[in-house]
């Protein structure tokens, strides 16, 4: 008796705590249901893109109804198969990719039918297809009800219950009027799936005419540099007919102009009596009762959507005044995107040119760099090695014509020590030629600018410079054109650069700079970096060949530096404080001596 009694009381409390929220939720309605809509149609105007705007719509609608599950699909005409497309709230497993055929299940029935179900337990329904899913997130009653433009149904909404509950009407039509509102959401939304201009403004006149029961649709677009506005495309108009319309983009001019001006919609009930629409448009298309409605994106006026009746006399309502302009917000930012889109791929088009002329500089650069540096090394060592051969041929041929002095004509060994005498005169002139490879040409001078050799040795040098996280700061004066060897002075300024930027592993400060002496004869340019530096034992070695105190150097760079800026009748200073960096100095003579 007093369990019976317990049962009893609990059961009550249970029924009043359900009427109580049932009652909370009748007086909720009407404002929750209007900030839905309210709140679906911002966050489509903002330029969400589709799947954040469906997960958008599945949360508000669980709010709204207070549901502890809301679900979301979408029909894919092509296979005629609803796909789940957004939840919340739900497991991992209920979120992979799913599908059901029109007809298939409670969702399939609601779509084929185009009528709301409610159903008490989804445990106990046979149409329904996840009873195992069901069970373990504690789902129990259910309303589901299709979302349809014009009697069109694009997808499905459901809601669900943790416990059992009877839908009432006023439910019923209140999740019918979100789903409808998300269904034009959704079907405006699609307009951001394309990026193709042409193809965007087709989807925007269809979807005014047909959706929306208007006769024929213009679109208009802001050419900013002729301050005009051209006439695009149009719908249920001959094309040839639109062919060259422009509007000036002035306020007095049109009711098209105007509404971009202001950014304001406008209804025409007669557009035969208005004075503020463009009567050349008026005699053209014959109008009558018309809409005018700004292209807005980011608050900005990209164009504006003229859409009329055939038949004089129709009224166009403010309800549809605002379903012209929510399509119209989602075309706006659409165009706006699509426009965007094609800029980004003209920038991204040029970029690959020049990343493309850019490499092939590049490669070419480097591969006369290290053909030079090959170039210098080889001519370095053959150098050495063509005087330390010339001076035994030297000894050695010296003795040879000492013994054929000695030796009688008619020896038979006179001919030997001539054979030996030839290929000596031959071996010294392989040294001869060793030696005029090893000799550096005289350079080739012309007027140059030095501080392009900068840009363009900085240039060759950069993934180098990012790499190593090396700052580049330039303090360059005015200088004057310079007779220089171009190819040779960018040498120098290119084994200086690299010497810096191998100092400082690490990351760094470079230094550049340049400015004209006082007395106004030399052109002074300064390479200074942070890096660790020379010790005071290793100064004045710095530019010996083959030098050098970093490990695996050759030690032919600052020498061959050395050897172009002495050619140039020009002098280089270097300073330098261990842990602290290292500063070099040319000074390159403006009036060059002939």
């Amino acid at each position: 008796m007093i369990r019976n009694l317990k049962k009893n009381r609990s059961r009550e409390k249970e029924s009043e705590r359900k009427q109580h929220t049932l009652g909370k939720r009748k007086r909720r309605f009407d404002a929750r249901e209007i900030n839905a809509l309210l709140e679906i149609s911002k966050a489509i105007a903002s330029g969400l893109y589709l799947e954040d705007v469906l997960r958008l719509i599945v949360t508000v609608t669980a709010n709204v109804m207070d549901s502890k599950i809301c679900s979301l699909w979408i029909l894919d005409e092509k296979d005629q198969k609803l796909k789940l497309k957004a939840t919340q709230s739900i497991s991992e497993e209920y979120l992979k990719e799913r599908s059901l055929a029109m007809g298939e299940g409670v969702v399939g029935q609601v779509a084929l039918r185009n009528r709301p179900m409610a159903i008490l337990d989804v445990l106990k329904e046979p149409l329904y297809k996840e009873k195992e899913l069901a069970k373990k997130e504690g789902l129990i009653s259910m309303l589901s009800v299709p979302m349809c433009i014009k009697e069109r149904v694009i997808g499905v909404i459901n809601c669900y219950t943790s416990f059992p509950h009877v839908f009432s009407k006023s439910e019923e039509e209140m999740l019918t009027a979100v789903a409808n509102q998300a269904a034009i959401c959704i079907e405006n939304s699609g307009l951001m799936e394309t990026l193709d201009i042409d193809e965007i403004l087709k989807l925007v006149l269809e979807g005014v005419t047909k959706n929306l029961g208007f006769d024929r649709a213009r679109l208009y677009l802001v050419n900013e540099k002729e301050n005009t506005l051209e006439c695009k495309m149009a719908v249920g108009i001959d094309g040839g007919k639109i062919e060259g319309i422009t509007l000036p983009l002035d306020p007095g001019g049109s009711i098209v102009a105007r509404s971009v001006f202001e950014k304001q919609p406008f209804i025409i009930p007669d557009a035969g009596q208005d004075p503020r629409v463009n009567p050349v448009l008026k005699e053209k298309f014959n109008l009558h009762s018309l809409v005018v409605v700004p292209l807005l994106a980011k608050d900005k006026a990209l164009g504006a959507i003229a859409a009329d009746h055939l038949e004089p006399g129709k009224n166009i309502t403010s309800e549809i005044l605002g379903s012209v302009m929510t399509f119209a917000q989602q075309a706006g930012l659409a165009i706006h995107n699509a426009v965007m889109y094609e800029e980004l791929r003209t920038f991204s088009r040029q970029m690959e040119e020049k990343i493309r002329k850019t490499t092939a500089d590049l490669r070419r650069t480097e591969a006369q760099l290290i053909r030079s540096e090959k170039l210098a090394a080889l001519g370095q060592l053959a150098a050495g090695i063509a005087h330390e051969i010339r001076n035994p041929l030297t000894s050695i041929n010296i003795l040879i014509h000492s013994l054929r002095e000695r030796l009688p004509s008619e020896n038979s060994q006179q001919d030997d020590l001539k054979v030996i005498e030839e290929e000596i005169h031959r071996m010294n002139e392989i040294v001869d030629q060793f030696l005029r490879f090893a000799k550096p040409a005289s350079p080739f001078l012309e007027k140059t600018e030095i501080l392009s050799l900068f840009e363009e040795t900085l240039q060759l040098l950069r993934p180098q410079i990012e790499k190593q996280h090396i700052v580049i700061e330039k303090e360059f004066q005015a200088l004057p054109m310079v007779l220089m060897d171009r190819e040779q002075i960018k040498q120098a300024i290119l084994n200086l650069l690299l010497n810096a930027i191998q100092a400082m592993p690490d990351g760094g400060r470079l230094t550049l700079s340049g400015w004209n002496s006082e007395e106004g004869q030399w052109i002074c340019l300064s390479i200074q970096d942070s890096g660790m530096g020379v010790l005071a034992e290793d100064m004045n070695k710095l530019f010996d060949p083959f030098f050098s105190t970093k490990e695996g150097g050759i030690g032919l760079g600052l020498s061959i530096t050395h050897r172009i800026i002495d050619q140039h009748h020009g002098k280089i200073e270097v300073r330098s404080d261990p842990g602290h960096g290292t500063h070099f100095t040319i000074w390159l003579p403006i009036h060059h001596e002939q």
